[in-house]
């Protein structure tokens, strides 16, 4: 490149980079991101439970109060990618050549989309790792990622003279309080970096655990610890509702799905009667699980919020299944370590299950 890349124009990058994914593909890696609270700062994780919320996730995603949590919702994105495209390369993968990247690329070409590859490119690209420049070279030169004419999405105005007022004299004081503002800012992307780099190492790693410790399929597989979970799911009507994202990572048929459990769940905005506290624990009802996590959708009771959101399910049933008062359960669901939540209390009836989906 004839020029230096900044990290603005590596946060530039990212940002039109995630602004092309689809609206279904960004809302199922933000259900997964909760994997990655482990070590996230505040301001990031209250980024992604907002995210999570948002009516339009794709539009949010790139402006200013979200732009904190952007490194991390783009690693899920591309974390499958970034794994099968470090096999791919092989010995090579520290420090690849551009020949051997455009190599690994096109061999996963055939299992992921040009935007989810962008995506991939453009989060290496930000996160400092010693290919990054190549990613964002490849990035800025190669057209089927829609990603070289920064002008389009860097909302870079018409070349001209500016309009220039009088100069004016910088004080010390003036000159200090830049310099201090560019190392806090400097200070806050390398957090934000390093964030992003643990998330998606901790996603990784939880992943292929994951996949080497899959029970095998004998009726009721054990809980954490050991024990059985309870007794086998009944048998329901209706299945429970993924996305393709959480279809990899979790089985429906887990012996705790349509049980009711407690989990820690956090809070959407800061509590006025406990402003320390980012979170509370919930009875919820479990959607499907994994060896390591369970997929949960919380349940609140009468008379709050979500009690009043026309999307929240009231439960006909809510005493014989484990709660203690009217419960109205949440459209959202969220990941919980299993290692955190103790057996079911009680199951669902059928008729409640299914009124869920």
């Amino acid at each position: 490149m004839e020029r230096a890349i900044t990290d603005s124009d590596r946060s530039m990058m990212l940002r039109a980079a995630v602004a092309r994914v689809g609206r279904d593909e960004l809302k199922a890696a933000l259900a997964v991101t909760t994997e990655a609270r482990a070590g996230v700062p505040t301001a990031v994780a209250n980024a992604l439970n907002a995210l999570r919320k948002h009516r339009d996730p794709v539009g949010a995603v790139g402006t200013a109060p979200y732009r904190a949590a952007l490194p991390i919702v783009a690693a899920a994105i591309a974390d499958a990618c970034l794994t099968d495209t470090i096999e791919a390369l092989g010995d090579h993968s520290d420090d690849p050549t551009r020949e051997q990247l455009l190599a690994a690329l096109d061999d996963v070409r055939g299992s992921y989309a040009d935007v989810t590859i962008a995506v991939m490119l453009a989060s290496v690209a930000d996160g400092g790792m010693p290919a990054s420049d190549l990613c964002f070279e490849i990035l800025d030169s190669d057209e089927r990622y829609g990603l070289t004419d920064r002008s389009a999405f860097e909302g870079t105005p018409p070349s001209k003279e500016p309009v220039r007022g009088p100069t004016r004299a910088v004080t010390p004081e003036q000159r200090e309080a830049r310099r201090l503002k560019k190392r806090n800012d400097a200070t806050e992307r390398r957090q934000r970096m390093e964030a992003a780099r643990k998330a998606g190492e901790h996603l990784r790693r939880a992943r292929k655990q994951e996949r080497s410790q899959r029970p095998v399929s004998t009726g009721a597989a054990p809980a954490p610890g050991g024990a059985v979970g309870g007794r086998p799911a009944p048998r329901l009507t209706r299945r429970a509702t993924l996305t393709p994202l959480q279809e990899e990572h979790f089985d429906r048929d887990d012996p705790w799905a349509a049980g009711v459990v407690f989990a820690w769940v956090p809070f959407d905005r800061a509590d006025p009667s406990g402003p320390d506290l980012d979170g509370k624990s919930h009875r919820c009802v479990v959607v499907a699980g994994s060896p390591t996590d369970l997929l949960v959708r919380p349940g609140y009771s009468e008379g709050g919020s979500k009690s009043r959101d026309w999307k929240a399910v009231p439960l006909r049933h809510w005493k014989g299944a484990g709660f203690d008062r009217p419960t109205w359960i949440d459209t959202e669901s969220l990941v919980v370590p299993r290692h955190e939540v103790d057996a079911p209390l009680g199951w669902l009836t059928p008729e409640d299950w299914n009124a869920l989906w």
